[in-house]
């Protein structure tokens, strides 16, 4: 598969199309944000509560699978170089999508767990199979397959996975069925999607766009090929083991696998920033380089979940849960929003100008010196939101989810200034 050397080409969709994606998603990070803070008394306790669900399903599906659809609409033609196989279904997908999400979201706020749960989840389901058909037919031309192919094909498949399981525990919530624990499934389903549908995303695309941003050159990929069949032999090992009531010692191997698979990933992007000739750091890589600390810290706590009971900890989970969301995954999409989107705009509104008229220099499309607060902002917010969900502190989540709050706005007005550009 040939590497483009840019994330804009002739194959790239109409601008408006990820447009909508992104705008959807930026709105979501602030409702989430607003959400966690007006019920910040609330997030305690076991995970399996209608807010926490809601709230979970806001940033999962409203928040980064949204901004996650939008990137490969942009990215993966012109990675193939090849047009997108339908931009009507990409145009369609968002509108079933879109109110799948608010009505799903809706249904765990008030638990409503009959029909219409299961009626948007179906929605849900719908849209993402429209956009794994409209991906796979993309990607059905490519005659040679590298490293970053191998990542964005396997998280089609686990997005599939991950959409029939949460249609099937959203039946079993309406008329139960499953023999084993419903909340063993919960576990497997979540794990498919954030190691499975959005870490593959996330792995593949850092192979394409991090080398871009940093300048980076001459390296080998050998611990990216390793990150992929390692991970992904573990997590079809953990699936298979979770199906039966009780897990063997290969559950266990299993996920050291996934572990070791992790590994693998960041030490290929020490490598890649190791090798950069863009030494300087900008926002954008200042909030990936978080990011993938993060991944680090939330792997090491993971396994030591894996082993323990976990349940006898309070809060245990939600501490991994959101260190996964806000300090991994969200992180990462910010500093890359900062990379993205100011190019994209750039390109849609100026590129036909350059020479025949003044346009705006790239480092004009937003106010750095924001960004670099929301940064400082965000990295405060998260570890004391860690902090404070461990040694169960209202107060300190009431302070760390203001930060965490106002950091999104900063987000939503310096996204603002690039779109109004």
């Amino acid at each position: 598969m040939v590497q483009s050397e840019s994330i804009v080409s002739a194959y790239a969709p109409p601008f408006r199309i990820v447009a909508k994606y992104f705008v959807a998603a930026i709105i979501s990070f602030v409702v989430l944000n607003l959400l966690l803070l007006l019920n910040y008394s609330s997030i305690s306790g076991h995970h399996f509560q209608p807010k926490i669900l809601s709230i979970n399903h806001i940033a999962t599906l409203g928040w980064i699978t949204m901004i996650i659809f939008g990137a490969m609409f942009q990215l993966v033609p012109v990675v193939l170089e090849t047009k997108l196989f339908s931009e009507k279904l990409a145009e369609i997908q968002f509108w079933i999508y879109l109110p799948g999400v608010i009505g799903f979201v809706y249904c765990f706020w008030v638990f409503d767990t009959g029909f219409n749960m299961t009626f948007f989840a179906t929605l849900l389901n719908l849209a993402m199979f429209i956009f794994s058909f409209n991906i796979i037919l993309t990607m059905k031309s490519v005659k040679s397959w590298n490293v970053t192919g191998w990542f964005l094909a396997a998280a089609i498949f686990y997005l599939i996975v991950t959409a029939i399981a949460g249609l099937l525990l959203a039946i079993n919530l309406w008329t139960p069925y499953i023999k084993l624990s419903h909340l063993q499934y919960l576990n497997l389903h979540a794990h498919i999607a954030f190691i499975g549908w959005i870490s593959m995303v996330i792995m593949g695309v850092s192979f394409k766009l991090i080398p871009m941003f940093t300048l980076s050159h001459g390296y080998s990929l050998t611990h990216a090929k390793l990150a992929f069949w390692m991970i992904n032999i573990g997590l079809f090992g953990i699936a298979a083991t979770m199906l039966f009531e009780k897990t063997t010692n290969l559950y266990y191997t299993f996920i050291l696998l996934v572990v070791l698979g992790i590994i693998f990933f960041l030490l290929q992007i020490h490598i890649i920033f190791k090798n950069r000739i863009r030494k300087k750091f900008d926002i954008g890589i200042k909030f990936s380089s978080a990011a993938y600390f993060m991944l680090g810290l939330t792997t090491v706590l993971g396994t030591f979940i894996a082993f323990v009971d976990y349940e006898s900890i309070i809060n245990l989970t939600l501490v991994y849960g959101y260190m996964i969301i806000f300090g991994y995954i969200s992180m990462l999409i910010v500093g890359q929003m900062y990379k993205i989107v100011p190019f994209l705009v750039w390109y849609h509104k100026y590129s036909s100008k350059v020479g025949l008229e003044p346009v705006s220099m790239l480092k004009d499309m937003f106010i750095e010196k924001f960004a670099e607060i929301e940064f400082y902002l965000m990295l405060t917010a998260v570890f004391c939101s860690l902090y404070s969900l461990a040694f169960r502190s209202e107060i300190g989540l009431l302070i760390s989810f203001s930060l965490m709050l106002i950091s999104s706005i900063i987000f939503l007005f310096n996204m603002i200034a690039i779109f109004r550009k």
